[in-house]
């Protein structure tokens, strides 16, 4: 049984449903969260599952982008921290790449923020 089957199964008795459609990047079945995310197991990411180009703007708003995006550096942060702690040389770019990462992570907060404020 494959990596992806397993955790297919998993899913599904977790309480995921499995859907009709496959992911159109790698052709594994999709599952269906409990919030109502649409996942692919194998590719590890979220699938919109869309019906018309207004339904594609209104999916792929600034949350799900802003979460995205905050899942993307923080994996990139540990990967260099983790480079770091197994290198007894420090690259000063290796630094300010990490700089540059939290810089990212802060404004995202930033911007979460202002919008948790703005809907209440």
């Amino acid at each position: 049984m494959s990596q992806a089957s397993k955790k297919l199964a998993k899913m599904l008795m977790e309480g995921a449903k499995l859907r009709a459609e496959a992911c159109p990047v790698c052709s594994t079945p999709l599952v269906e969260l409990k919030t109502g995310e649409v996942y692919c197991v194998n590719c590890e990411k979220r699938v919109l599952i869309v019906s018309d180009d207004k339904q594609v703007f209104e999916e792929s708003s600034l949350p799900a982008v802003l979460d995205d995006l905050q899942r993307v550096v923080a994996r990139k942060v540990g990967e260099l921290t983790e480079k770091l702690s197994q290198n007894t040389t420090v690259k000063v770019e290796d630094l300010q790449v990490i700089e540059s990462l939290l810089e990212i992570l802060k404004r995202v907060k930033n911007l979460d923020e202002v919008r948790d404020h703005r809907q209440t």
